[in-house]
């Protein structure tokens, strides 16, 4: 058996220490399952002994709907590696249309997105492959935390805790020896770091608040952009060796290479006297938190003598992939050859990471898959899904399959409906759409037993050991909202004045709007046709309603859609026994009734109760199975109980409050 989940028990809010035990989101997870439920043998490719016929669909919007169109082979070559901010208003709007073909007005909902919503849900229920996770590591930062993760990254960063008087609980180098400063260098189509000078067996130094001020430098605030006015050029006077301020506590001192007296820095307009040496200041500023930041960094001149530090591939990868993932807080992006950073070596010299700022963020030792069991990801069985939809095959043992089921694009039932959610068709800017943030993995990682959810200090990370220590949540899944209007989707403009390069426009459709499409299928057994007839009807529980997801925006509530399927069934034996049917090929197709409906989906849900040893008699009966009807339930549960946590007035994140389980969203 895998972990399970324990939900915390403490109340979500502790007015008088400030302190969130209790967390929500947008979104859940349905369990991964214990068991595989696998498929031995697969019909033939020139065999129709089984069902082939099509699913007719309609699907309404219940909630505004979106779906970026592609860009255009043009497009892509002029504006491709452009930011969105970068691009002009008329460019912008451009982007932002809905999904289209031959005209704009036109809107469709590709065959391939609903494709991918339907296998989705043909793994969870058919107890498939846990296959599609990454095997990237995730990186993080835990400068203040108190919890073993927080531990582990002082010690990477900062060497061990050195105090021995047990009046004082930390006393760290500021940095540890291997965390140097350097400058991106671009060599050709690799990146490099090229090592700052060592002064003092130093490659960079603090400088105070208040000394700076003396170059004019302030601190730079959350809400700003980054620029180059956050980078500044001075000479300082290198302090000969590492000093504690008096400003350490009782609690914490750190023992650091600072420039304390505005008498020790200068602009460079002054000139060069000596004692002094060249150095970049990166300009830094309060991110959060009661004790506010005070102290910039300033990296030496460049060591044109020094070898440059080759940056690996899949190094470079991992740190732009996380570099470009919106966090609603900006940050300094390294992009550009000549840019400051600072980075890490390990005891061989090896690079380990790199970032911004001197506390940057660095890569778990293992990957999210890691946290996946072999059981539930082995590559040589093949599940329901893929033998409806198809794989391919890397695996020597197993050859690729292609699939049986074939989705057309949705297209509008009226062409004459007023479909957009604004007037005259305008764009809007949303609010931050921010993407998935596993390394919160309070949320993401099973807190069994074994990891008490009411304290911090004992939760599971990514550096737990695994399966046996946690295992990921499950299938991640959003919350419906009920109705969701314009206002609970757009920005307001004086937030994005604030932070304009963070946000991105959109085009939706409003609710209401009416697309219908096919799902054609051929050569289906009967269990894997009362699959996809299983998650296009949702049979859940009496007197309750269940709606899809599709689209951008599911954490404002945006997406959710009523499918009513209607069954065809293609007789292979009739086919050829006339050639046509009035003006027509015959086809010899027969709408199918709710009673053989029924009756294919009972044979799935028998197919799998049997397989995953469950003695019940519907599907909807698994505690599983319960936890994704629940989530799919229309029109969900209080928004109070789905928003994200907050920072402001008060971070509800201080305290690592673990997600409970869908079924106590609540808190007791």
């Amino acid at each position: 058996m895998l972990p399970k989940h324990s939900n915390p028990t403490k109340k979500r809010f502790d007015r008088k220490t400030e302190n969130s035990f209790w967390a929500y989101a947008p979104y859940n997870f349905i369990p991964l399952p214990d068991k595989l439920v696998t498929v031995t043998e697969l019909p033939d490719q020139d065999s129709y002994t089984n069902n082939t016929g099509y699913i007719k669909c309609t699907m309404k919007t219940e909630s505004p709907l979106y779906v970026r169109c592609p860009m255009t082979p043009s497009f892509f070559n002029k504006y491709g590696d452009k930011k969105f901010y970068e691009l002009s208003d008329d460019i912008k709007n451009e982007r932002a249309q809905f999904f289209y073909y031959d005209h704009v007005d036109l809107p469709i909902i590709p065959g391939s997105t609903l494709r991918g919503m339907i296998r989705s849900l043909v793994e969870i229920v058919g107890y498939g492959k846990i296959q599609w996770v990454t095997d990237k590591k995730l990186v993080y930062r835990a400068v203040g935390d108190s919890s073993s993760l927080g531990v582990s990254y002082r010690n990477k960063l900062l060497g061990n805790n050195q105090q021995n008087n047990k009046n004082q609980k930390y006393f760290f180098e500021y940095p540890s020896s291997n965390v140097r400063g350097g400058y991106l260098k671009k060599d050709g189509s690799h990146w490099s770091i090229q090592p700052a000078r060592e002064i003092y067996g130093e490659t960079f130094v603090h400088i105070e608040y208040s000394v700076a001020q003396a170059v004019k430098c302030d601190k730079h605030y959350p809400n700003q952009d980054y620029t180059s006015k956050d980078i500044i050029e001075v000479y300082i006077r290198p302090p000969k060796e590492r000093t504690v301020p008096q400003r350490s506590s009782r609690d914490l001192a750190l023992n650091l290479a600072v420039v304390q007296n505005k008498s020790d820095i200068r602009q460079i307009s002054e000139g060069k006297q000596d004692g002094f040496e060249k150095a970049i200041i990166v300009r830094s500023g309060h991110m959060g938190g009661r004790t506010e930041k005070h102290m910039h960094c300033a990296i030496y001149e460049p060591d044109t003598k020094a070898k440059p530090i080759l940056i690996p591939n899949h190094i470079w990868s991992l740190y732009s992939d996380d570099r470009d993932i919106p966090r609603g807080i900006s940050s300094r992006p390294l992009c550009k050859d000549g840019d400051p950073l600072f980075y890490l070596v390990d005891d061989k010299e090896e690079l380990v990471f790199l970032g911004p700022t001197m506390m940057f963020r660095l890569p778990y030792d293992e990957s999210v898959i890691h946290f996946v069991p072999e059981k539930l990801r082995d590559k040589d069985k093949i599940d329901i899904s893929e033998a409806i939809f198809g794989y391919e095959s890397k695996n020597s043992h197993k050859t690729s399959c292609a699939g049986r089921v074939f989705f057309t694009d949705a297209k509008l039932e009226s062409l004459f409906e007023d479909i957009w959610l604004t007037e005259n068709q305008k764009t809007i800017t949303p609010k931050i759409l921010a993407s998935p943030k596993p390394t919160t993995f309070q949320h993401y990682l099973v807190q069994d037993e074994s990891h008490d959810p009411d304290q911090k200090v004992n939760l599971a990370h990514y550096a737990t050991p695994s399966p046996d220590g946690t295992v990921i949540r499950g299938h991640k899944m959003y919350w419906h909202k009920g109705e969701v209007k314009l206002e609970n989707i757009k920005e307001l403009d004086r937030n994005i004045e604030k932070s304009p390069t963070q946000y991105t426009k959109i085009k939706p459709i409003k609710s209401g709007v009416t697309f219908s499409f096919r799902i054609y299928f051929e050569n289906l057994k009967d269990f894997e046709l009362g699959a996809l007839l299983w998650v296009l009807t949702l049979p859940g529980e009496k007197g309750k309603e269940y709606r899809h997801s599709l689209g951008m925006g599911k954490p404002f509530g945006m997406g959710a859609i009523k499918i009513e399927p209607k069954l065809y069934e293609c007789k292979r034996d009739e086919r050829y026994q006339k050639l046509f049917e009035g003006d027509s090929w015959y086809e010899a197709v027969h709408k199918v009734p709710k009673e053989s409906i029924t009756k294919l989906i009972n044979t799935f849900e028998k197919h799998i109760l049997d397989q995953i040893g469950e003695e019940k008699d519907q599907l909807n009966e698994v505690d599983r199975i319960k936890i994704l009807l629940y989530m799919m339930e229309w029109k969900g549960p209080s928004t109070d109980l789905t928003r994200y946590l907050q920072i402001h007035p008060i971070n509800e994140y201080k305290e690592r409050p673990v997600l409970p389980d869908p079924f106590n969203i609540s808190p007791p």
